[in-house]
């Protein structure tokens, strides 16, 4: 049988041989889970170095302060493993999974909330440091809402320039899914450093934080992956 297909010009290939380099294997989700894992401490603990322990942790004792933490700090670590799994196209894990791994996010965050105020016996006014006044509640949901999500940003960067070279097939789940860790990393930090202790200010300012982190790594992971995998083999669905 004698193959008709055109053949490449000399020149073409002359230019194809010159540029051939050797290249690394990208490393595995776990390997680059476990380099980012040090960023994202880094990242999470600057709200504490900053205004340190709150005020009630004594009575909360080191379960519901140390403890929950860390256990909500292990959880974004595996929601970003989820989504170095969904960034490789070889490697996505089933649908389930992903969606079992974001609701269990979601009830872990809000149960160790609800069981930290149950116990924490502040009230909703905060008094300026050498001050008689009282802060007013929407300052300090403001303050909260804007530094959670500021850290949780730099924290999704940092994370989508760690795995810049993934080729998502569902760009928008898998920036999603980043930006879920980054923000449930953060708050694993800020929850045990905020001085506001109420249960509507937890839930509203730092919950909105999360969601905040949540929308930008979707976003991001959008406008990523439109620059390097054509819109045909792209899908949320």
């Amino acid at each position: 049988m004698i193959d008709r297909s055109p053949k490449p010009p000399e020149a073409l290939l002359r230019v194809i041989a010159q540029d051939l380099k050797p290249v690394k294997p990208s490393p595995g989700p776990l390997r680059l889970v476990l380099e980012t894992a040090p960023l994202a401490l880094l990242v999470s603990s600057l709200i504490l170095l900053a205004i340190g322990i709150r005020g009630d942790s004594a009575i909360l004792g080191p379960l519901l302060t140390w403890g929950a933490s860390a256990a909500q700090f292990t959880l974004a670590i595996v929601l970003v493993w989820v989504a170095a799994h969904e960034s490789a196209p070889a490697g996505r894990l089933p649908r389930g999974i992903v969606y079992a791994a974001a609701a269990v996010a979601l009830l872990v965050i809000v149960a160790i909330t609800v069981s930290t105020f149950s116990i924490s016996p502040e009230g909703d006014t905060l008094r300026a440091a050498g001050a008689g006044r009282v802060v007013p509640p929407w300052i300090t949901d403001l303050a909260c809402g804007a530094g959670g999500t500021l850290a949780g940003a730099i924290l999704v960067l940092l994370l989508v320039w760690m795995f810049r070279n993934s080729l998502a097939i569902r760009p928008a789940m898998a920036g999603a899914l980043y930006g879920a860790g980054a923000g449930v990393a953060v708050n694993a930090g800020w929850r045990i450093a905020c001085p506001f202790a109420t249960l509507r200010h937890a839930l509203g300012a730092h919950g909105a934080a999360i969601a905040a982190t949540v929308l930008l790594g979707a976003l991001l992971g959008r406008l990523l992956a439109t620059r390097r995998l054509p819109a045909k083999y792209q899908t949320d669905s």
